[in-house]
């Protein structure tokens, strides 16, 4: 559970207008540049929005990294989640994204139909993504990358075991339960209580209590289950004093299909969970 000092980090992030119109861009398309951000508040200078950034970063709502000479900027909806399940159940939380999620498909379900006759799809098909030799995946132009982070009071070690033992993943990871013989090359494979797939992928990297990277294939329904494989890393950062920062980022994910619509904002209830059980031993409901 955050702190009441990180709490107060994200209310304050969230109580300016400036900053709330960044994450509203952020929202609409997430992984810009800060000169594109700049754009977003046109009457400030570029000192003024890299102090709202600053402080956007500095309670974690937002997460920055460093390609070549250019700093991209990314949402973090885990602290959002954190500071909104201070005051509801798990069960409401639940409930609440449930519901969130299917306004947003009645809406948006509405608007596509008004604009159908006025617009036709220009979006090509989606590019496979690509690995270096250290197995890291290069985005590609026509897909989303989804990034979300969190601080756990455990060491990585701690982190390691509840991410690869089968016994734990089923009380945090939708009750999969994960199967692989942990091999850069190897299938790696999360199935329900009857052994049917949830989701499947081969590692590309791995460093015992640092990082796991993998494709992913969201093989729980037939329809996601057609959709191309896109790319789940798990990066585990050592803090001190017994804190491990956890990063996921899910790159390559075709826009416009199943799989995006259905994991959009799912690494960040992944990685709740995934504190909640190693916090305090408890399944958070509907992830076990």
């Amino acid at each position: 559970m955050a702190t009441d000092r990180e709490f107060d980090g994200t209310i304050r992030a969230l109580s300016d207008a400036h900053r709330r119109a960044l994450l509203d861009a952020l929202r609409e398309r997430d992984g810009q540049t800060v000169s594109e951000l700049e754009r977003v508040l046109p009457d400030l200078g570029r000192h003024a929005v890299l102090k709202h950034l600053r402080v956007l970063e500095g309670a974690a709502v937002v997460t920055t990294q460093k390609v070549g000479r250019t700093r991209i900027v990314r949402l973090n909806p885990t602290p959002i989640v954190e500071l909104a399940t201070r005051w509801l159940d798990d069960y409401a939380a639940l409930a609440g994204l449930t519901l969130h999620r299917l306004r947003r498909h009645l809406e948006t379900d509405h608007t596509d139909q008004t604009d159908q006759t006025d617009q036709t799809d220009q979006t090509g098909p989606p590019v496979p993504g690509t690995h270096d030799h250290q197995g890291v995946t290069m985005p590609t132009t026509d897909t989303r990358t989804l990034v979300a982070s969190v601080v756990i009071e455990a060491t990585p070690d701690r982190v390691w075991r509840a991410l690869t033992d089968p016994d734990e993943t089923r009380r945090w990871y939708f009750g999969g339960i994960v199967r692989s013989d942990w091999r850069v090359g190897s299938a790696v494979e999360w199935v329900d209580a009857d052994g049917a797939s949830l989701i499947a992928g081969e590692i590309t990297a791995l460093e015992p209590g640092r990082r796991l990277a993998h494709t992913f294939r969201a093989t729980w329904s037939p329809e996601t289950a057609a959709d191309p494989a896109s790319d789940y890393e798990w990066l585990l950062e050592p803090l001190g004093d017994g804190l491990t920062r956890v990063t996921v980022t899910h790159t390559n994910v075709p826009p416009g299909t199943p799989t995006a619509e259905q994991v959009d904002g799912g690494a960040s209830l992944v990685i709740s969970a995934l504190k909640t059980f190693v916090e305090t031993g408890r399944t958070m409901p509907g992830m076990g």
